[in-house]
């Protein structure tokens, strides 16, 4: 088992991923409801103004959880956020400005809806939608470099370590397919939280408002479908490209048959992939039930509980697969220097994802990346780290006061429990909120 601090930072890493993955699928689904309510549909703006209100407390709620989730990152792993910070500044810049323009895009939409023309309104949805897309653009650039830091190079003139921004881009072959998937699994997901809330609300409403429902309802649940069967694709292209990085693929697929390299795992979390493809059976036997009732307009509760469920799982798979791609690697922040250390992928393999270190400091380097895994109250990773066979590598931190004692401070504990409970509180009634109101049609 991992220690208290990584499962305190996972509990704040779900919830706000949860959170935004919600966002991103949101900020394409109510400009497009603003504009149909705009050319024909009055029924729709209803449901948009409210989608749009959720979705602005949905943002702060994953600014929050985020904040907290970076300020104990930092806190409990100063040396390699200072190390990957400077490397992969330009990621994270992108990221930083596309969520200071997402925010002013979240504010300009709801101050302008009735005040602004149209085509400017239109235009402040455009921009939403877009910098919703790129935020991740720039985090799943840094995840890919904590997959395999392609483009990482060092120059011996300084001793410094330093990032081929076009080679970390280009020849990086986890990037392009972890970015789509996130995108598409956003989308896939808050289709279908929107369509089991609506068709929920629609199978206990009546008049004019429960068609609104239907509508929404209907539109979201053909989108889930196609999504969640174009998902399949895009996870097997994800985990297909992890086959460059043995000990995440091994972790994950060792145990369940499929194997790279050496075909060993050292932190078997198989089970968390197995959850994952429950949820998404799950998701499948729900939309399977409820689209042939919908699209005959047969709104009944049996439709509604069913789709709210797979809205459910929908974001419950989301965050199973975020811990599954975090906790493959654990307890290494780079995923592909156990494998190098090892002699796994030999240190010559490291030139195809323009990585230029010479292989007599690359031990040095692989070391400094990850100096900083935290030994606190579990055993777990020192156990990996001396099954890897690396334990001369790593002796620094396997020495006695090499635990970070802040993070297991039990007065840390007790505040950071208190105050993830109150977060969570505010989740709940957020989507409790959504699930009594979806919408309130404005009285012509």
């Amino acid at each position: 088992m991992i220690g208290v601090a990584p499962a305190m930072l996972a509990f704040m890493f779900g919830i706000h991923i949860a959170m935004v993955n919600l966002g991103i699928g949101l900020a394409w689904l109510v400009p497009y409801l603003k504009r149909r309510a705009d050319t024909g549909e009055p029924e729709l703006e209803g449901p948009a103004r409210s989608l749009m209100r959720f979705y602005a407390a949905t943002y702060g709620v994953a600014g929050v959880f985020g904040t907290a989730y970076t300020v104990f990152l930092l806190s409990y792993y100063p040396h390699f956020l200072g190390l990957a910070g400077h490397l992969t500044l330009i990621p994270f810049g992108i990221a930083i400005v596309m969520i200071v323009l997402h925010f002013f895009s979240i504010s300009a939409f709801w101050y302008g809806w009735d005040r602004w023309s149209r085509q400017a309104h239109y235009l402040i949805g455009a921009l939403l939608a877009i910098s919703a897309t790129l935020i991740p653009l720039g985090f799943r650039g840094v995840f890919a470099f904590l997959n395999i830091p392609a483009g990482l190079s060092f120059d011996p003139a300084t001793g410094k370590l330093y990032l081929n921004l076009s080679a970390a881009i280009a020849k990086n072959p986890t990037f392009l397919s972890l970015y789509v998937k996130s995108i598409g699994a956003a989308v896939t997901a808050t289709f279908l939280v929107v369509a089991g809330v609506y068709a929920y609300n629609a199978a206990r409403a009546e008049g004019p408002e429960a068609e609104a429902y239907r509508k929404v309802a209907t539109m979201s649940l053909k989108a889930g479908a196609v999504g969640l069967a174009v998902m399949v694709v895009l996870g097997a292209w994800y985990a297909v490209s992890l086959y460059h990085v043995p000990y995440k693929f091994n972790n994950i697929f060792a145990s369940l048959g499929l194997k790279a390299a050496d075909g060993k795992a050292f932190y078997n979390v198989s089970w968390l992939f197995v959850l994952k493809m429950i949820f998404v059976a799950l998701q499948a036997a729900a939309v399977g039930y409820a689209l042939p009732k919908v699209l005959c307009g047969r709104f009944t509760r049996g439709v509604g509980n069913a789709l709210l469920v797979a809205g459910i799982l929908a974001l419950a798979t989301i965050v199973a697969g975020e811990y599954l791609n975090a906790f493959s690697q654990y307890p290494f922040f780079i995923a592909i220097w156990p494998d190098v250390l090892r002699g796994v992928v030999p240190v010559s393999q490291l030139a195809q994802y323009g990585i230029s270190i010479p292989p007599q400091v690359l031990p040095k380097i692989a070391a400094a990346v990850n100096s900083v895994v935290l030994l606190d109250s579990s055993s777990s990773a020192r156990h990996v780290i001396e099954a890897l066979g690396l334990k001369q590598q790593f002796a620094p931190i396997l020495q006695e006061g090499a635990v970070n004692s802040i993070a297991v401070t039990h007065k840390v504990v007790l505040i950071t429990g208190l105050f993830l409970a109150g977060l969570l509180v505010a989740v709940g009634v957020l989507f409790y909120t959504l699930l009594s109101r979806p919408s309130r049609t404005p009285q012509q």
